[in-house]
């Protein structure tokens, strides 16, 4: 049986003002062309269910989604930082300490890789306009467009580089960024302005991305399928 993935949503405000789950179809959609079986774990208040809904799971995607606030990571929230939700984050950090602890395999997108740097001990950039000299225009999520793509250089050796080779072009929907990596984790890839837009764990089966390669294993031409392939094969071997 192809193996069970637990996707972490999110929440955010919807149209009517109502705090809502939130899922691009993108995520389960690069799982099951990978060849897992996505299941949603949806945010609750009630953290002692954490256990009973991950146990099924034979890894973790954890997404992108709203900022996450710097008193996370010993900092005061300045006014370029977005909008936080600090139940979200408790509730995902929650999530990650279960699944790292029991050694599933995770592969985390965007806000989920800045969740899982903190969840390590990082930090973050708030912005990284604000605290970047001369980052590049295209990270910005406000500003990015379809088509708003750099490049991205792998470390050789690093899983990323053997997956998908030495240089990239991946597409940028973010404004917040790692600082300062967690111990355990070795930044893999970096933006031409020396953002970091990969990571990996020294012993632990996790991958860290910066960018959105559900969108991009979701395009004809699957360019970054082997990422998710990689991923759900973890997961079986578990």
């Amino acid at each position: 049986m192809p193996p069970l993935v637990a996707v972490i949503g999110y929440t955010d405000l919807n149209r009517y003002g109502n705090l809502s789950h939130v899922l691009p179809v993108a995520y389960t959609r690069a799982i099951e062309r990978a060849g897992g079986i996505p299941y949603i774990l949806p945010y609750s208040e009630a953290m002692e269910g954490i256990a009973a809904t991950l146990a099924p799971a034979r890894g973790c995607l954890f997404s992108g989604g709203i900022d996450i606030d710097p008193c996370r990571y010993g900092e005061e929230k300045r006014p370029c930082c977005g909008a936080t939700n600090l139940a979200l984050d408790a509730w995902q950090l929650a999530v990650f300490n279960l699944a790292m602890t029991t050694g599933l395999p995770i592969l985390a997108i965007c806000r989920g890789a800045q969740l899982a740097n903190v969840a390590l001990g990082g930090t973050l950039h708030q912005d990284v306009f604000a605290e970047l000299p001369g980052p590049l225009c295209r990270h910005s999520g406000a500003d990015a467009q379809p088509g708003d793509d750099h490049q991205v250089t792998c470390l050789p050796g690093s899983r990323l580089h053997r997956l998908l080779g030495a240089s990239l072009t991946v597409n940028s929907r973010h404004h917040q960024a790692i600082k300062r990596l967690g111990p355990g984790l070795t930044a893999t890839a970096w933006s031409e302005d020396g953002v970091i837009e990969g990571a990996e764990h020294s012993r632990l089966p996790i991958d860290l991305v910066q960018w959105h390669p559900e969108l991009m294993a979701d395009s004809p031409s699957g360019s970054m399928l082997p990422l998710f392939r990689h991923f759900v094969d973890c997961c079986t071997d578990r």
